[in-house]
């Protein structure tokens, strides 16, 4: 692996956000030379992690599932109202494992107003909006930090979620398939989110109508170990049959 330099970093946020962006827009924003941009795209291509373009960069297309800062804003609206729905579910004083989904990263924003959390994550970003606040107990996995969503994998995190039980699991899925059940685009997720499984007494599953029957390529937990799903749309009667049509709700 290619190591990226402070400034390589910062261009591969500004294309999480953007997707694509000119050398000179960069070259403006991060305030070097138009040839100093050049250098680090060649570097960044050369590694993978971007395509060049004609007069600019962008990410690749071969990205299996895109990077975090854009999937927070893909169907915001229906993850907010996900988000908000599951927060009404939570009582004061629960103990719940949140994972570092996107609509998961909504629902925290959703508890601050919550009182008595025992909170255990993997996401900096949910750790940061839940301690502090009200009495809450955060507790955040150990291991690296990745870059892209700034949340914990690997075999210590993994270690770190078999020491918890909790009552609640809020786990954001990338898909639902009638086939293969509850997927994922991310191995070192998925197998976080394994690790949790067995720990938990209810898992609470939120995903928008864009993740039913679409293709993923880890297997996190077949669809009936779901104890409740939370969407926006009801799912195709052959994801219904396996949930059950009483553990799926919808949010207005």
């Amino acid at each position: 692996m290619i190591k990226q330099s402070k400034r390589q970093l910062e261009i591969m946020k500004v294309l999480q956000v953007r997707k694509s962006c000119s050398v000179i827009e960069l070259a403006s924003q991060l305030d070097v030379s138009d040839e100093t941009i050049r250098r680090d795209i060649r570097h960044l291509a050369s590694a993978g992690s971007v395509e060049k373009i004609h007069g600019g960069v962008m990410l690749p297309h071969s990205s299996l599932e895109p990077p975090f800062l854009s999937r927070l804003q893909e169907q915001r609206d229906e993850k907010l109202k996900i988000a908000k729905m599951a927060s009404e579910i939570i009582p004061d004083g629960t103990t719940l494992l949140i994972d570092n989904g996107s609509t998961s990263c909504y629902f925290a924003k959703e508890l601050i107003a919550h009182r008595n959390l025992t909170v255990v994550t993997n996401s900096t970003e949910v750790a940061r909006e839940l301690c502090s606040r009200n009495y809450n107990r955060v507790f955040m996995a150990g291991g690296e930090i990745r870059s892209d969503d700034s949340a914990a994998y690997g075999p210590t995190a993994i270690e770190f979620a078999r020491q918890f039980t909790t009552q609640y699991a809020i786990m954001s899925i990338g898909a639902l398939h009638p086939a293969q059940g509850c997927l994922d685009f991310d191995l070192a997720e998925a197998e976080f989110k394994r690790a949790a499984l067995p720990m938990t007494e209810k898992l609470i599953v939120t995903a928008d109508h864009t993740k039913f029957q679409k293709p993923g390529i880890v297997k996190v937990c077949d669809l009936d170990r779901i104890d409740l799903l939370l969407t926006d749309k009801m799912p195709p009667d052959e994801i219904v049959d396996q949930i059950g049509a009483s553990k799926i709700k919808v949010a207005p």
